[in-house]
């Protein structure tokens, strides 16, 4: 969404950088010849240098071409206390303009308003800026303003996630950008459901699935089923729902179909360190709990035994923590966590499949000591 005025020396840029980023990019080469931009288009780091460093930027003469341009990235609003003046001070505090740090949102805005000098152009990103603050009006009223944000919403089945809304938005536009004329039904419903919380990856994901479309301007949501990788994180509650039931047989299943559909090995294996330390840390508290917890409805356990306990395993979530780490003793666990770490290195260094090696984590968290030792012959009773 782009608001302001589209050929305005100074422009602004919001959104995650891995969208963002290139987009500023595309503008630079759009602007300034390719011969002039390695000494005419610098680029400024927030909180690097003071506002009066890239003011001076702006204003050194072109070196081959009248055009200069300056990026200042990764700007961020910081919170100051109120301020006692009048409403516009008191509107620009609130809203994080009070501030003394190099390359604020007074010294941006104080520069701003003295004015680009004409045949550059002062680009700055970033994640958000507040609607209220003196900084985002100036730019709506005088500048371009290119707005790629998708929200994120913690309410409906969506909790945490990016909003249905935005996403929408964002995937439609990507679409368009790359040529796809013809959408079939629900198939960008069927995207939003396949995205996670990251939009640069989604993103890039909705690219590699243009590409695999045999005809470019076509897609249905067929395509999308059969080439998109699932990014929306909700194989991660099937997953550890099978480790911590110790079912191997689901668990070795979809660990190969993750890795199957592309899922990078390095960081299901970071998700089960994770996973695996958070029930080691949460295994100790279940020893102190009364013999008959694990027979005691959720609700009388949690006004009860559950109201006591630290504040990381209260509530429905450290309930089910629990209820998981009982399945483990002390010692499965801590094994585990070690082999987790060996797997880790593993990746990184051995040539072996990561289906074998993920196979051979699984045999072990899934297989009960107990049930070790009888494979083995050891822990039955004498005939």
């Amino acid at each position: 969404m782009r608001k302001g005025k589209g050929d305005s020396n100074a422009v602004l840029f919001l959104g995650d950088a891995s969208v963002v980023d290139p987009l500023v990019h595309q503008l630079v080469d759009e602007r300034m010849a390719a011969s002039s931009k390695s000494l005419d288009f610098e680029t400024f780091r927030f909180g690097e240098r003071p506002v009066s460093d890239i003011e001076a930027a702006l204003r050194q003469v072109g070196m081959f071409s009248p055009q200069r341009c300056i990026w200042l990235r990764g700007f961020v609003e910081s919170r100051g206390k109120p301020a006692a003046g009048g409403d516009a001070e008191r509107e620009d505090a609130e809203a994080g303009g009070q501030d003394g740090e190099a390359g604020g949102s007074n010294g941006l805005l104080e520069l701003l308003e003295r004015g680009v000098p004409a045949g550059t152009t002062l680009v700055v990103s970033a994640a958000a800026l507040d609607a209220r603050a003196r900084l985002y009006k100036w730019f709506v009223k005088n500048a371009e303003v290119c707005d790629h944000r998708v929200q994120v919403e913690y309410s409906g089945a969506r909790r945490g996630k990016l909003s249905e809304e935005g996403l929408r938005r964002a995937i439609e536009a990507r679409l368009a950008e790359l040529g796809v004329t013809q959408i079939g039904a629900r198939t960008i419903e069927e995207i939003v459901a396949r995205s996670g919380n990251v939009v640069g990856e989604m993103l890039q994901e909705v690219d590699r699935l243009v590409l695999a479309l045999p005809h470019p301007d076509r897609i249905d949501v067929e395509q999308v089923r059969r080439n998109m990788r699932d990014l929306s994180l909700g194989w991660v509650f099937d997953f550890t729902d099978a480790l911590e039931s110790r079912n191997l047989a689901r668990a070795e299943s979809l660990i190969e179909r993750l890795l199957g559909e592309g899922e990078p090995a390095l960081r299901l294996g970071a998700m089960l360190a994770s996973h695996i330390a958070t029930l080691a840390a949460a295994r100790p508290v279940v020893d102190s709990l009364p013999p008959d917890w694990l027979r005691m409805r959720g609700h009388d356990f949690l006004a009860g035994p559950g109201a006591s306990l630290p504040d990381t395993l209260r509530g429905w979530p450290g309930y089910f923590r629990l209820r998981a780490a009982s399945n483990f003793s002390v010692g499965e666990l801590r094994r585990l966590h070690g082999q987790v770490r060996r797997l880790d290195a593993a990746l990184k260094s051995s040539t072996s499949a990561p289906l074998l090696l993920f196979s051979r984590l699984l045999q072990s968290a899934c297989i009960s000591e107990r049930d070790r030792d009888r494979s083995r012959g050891r822990g039955t009773r004498p005939q």
